[in-house]
């Protein structure tokens, strides 16, 4: 699939989600869809740039809303929904809750996890990382303008971060196991100290989002694992540069996040 490809779904989502985005208690297999443009590019850190030539993905078309209406995407042909989302506990910390919590597994054609969605209560954060040293950036554009407008304001920017290291940078004790940990992050413009400006902590305005590329099979507890593994460096950055990493790109890219307000029952 080309990047041209992945991105005229990402120009269809808003009308696709009027017209057949799923809606409470139907199924979110996705059917034949329209294909997709869109303007995100491609800002490599590194030398592990994904492809641009890659033909033979899906296509994203068919848009995927969650229950309360919080986020929207799309989704290729064949692909579903784990939706597990539920009532969480109430926070003390931000004194909120219980709330509606929305908990989205993205499944392939074959029913294998891709990506895991998940939401928690909060209304600032804290998360202080390294500057990336091995990755890819694309910058994205997941927001509703009123979110959108909040974070350009504030000097930041979304985008789709893709790192390849060492498996044991991410605490996997398989020797000479490399792995890649994609998703969404944003940069914020300004950091502190000894800390580097992006975080995959994503705040929308009403609510704090993960959203991350997981391996084929869950980790402990039955919750996808977002560290995918490989044998050896080689088919990590193969990985990187083919097809699958490809469409998931074009799922990434597709995102719209809005800060509707946490629902305080069940939709």
């Amino acid at each position: 699939m080309t990047r041209a490809a992945v991105h005229t779904a990402v120009a269809v989502l808003g009308v696709l989600a009027l017209a057949s985005c799923a809606q409470p208690g139907e199924p979110t297999v996705a059917p034949d869809g329209p294909p997709p443009t869109a303007t995100a590019t491609a800002t490599p850190t590194a030398t592990a740039e994904p492809s641009a030539s890659v033909s033979t993905a899906p296509e994203v078309g068919r848009a995927f809303e969650s229950q309360d209406g919080a986020v929207r995407f799309a989704l290729p042909e064949g692909w579903s929904v784990d939706d597990r989302s539920a009532m969480g506990d109430a926070s003390e910390m931000y004194n909120r809750g219980p709330g509606w919590l929305n908990d989205l597994v993205v499944l392939d054609e074959q029913g294998d996890q891709m990506l895991w969605y998940r939401e928690d209560y909060g209304i600032d954060f804290v998360d202080c990382t390294p500057e990336p040293t091995d990755a890819v950036e694309i910058e994205v554009e997941p927001f509703v303008p009123e979110v959108a407008a909040r974070l350009e304001q504030a000097g930041g920017r979304a985008v789709v971060l893709a790192e390849v290291a060492p498996a044991s940078e991410w605490g996997t004790a398989a020797p000479d196991a490399w792995a890649v940990a994609m998703g969404l992050a944003v940069r914020a413009g300004t950091a502190e100290e000894g800390c580097s400006d992006i975080s995959s902590v994503v705040w929308t305005g009403s609510r704090i989002v993960h959203v991350d590329a997981v391996t084929d099979s869950p980790a402990a507890a039955d919750l996808p694992d977002t560290t995918i593994q490989f044998d050896d460096e080689q088919s990590a950055r193969a990985w990187l540069d083919g097809a699958e990493a490809d469409t998931i790109v074009g799922v990434l890219e597709s995102l719209e996040l809005s800060d509707t307000p946490i629902l305080d029952a069940a939709p």
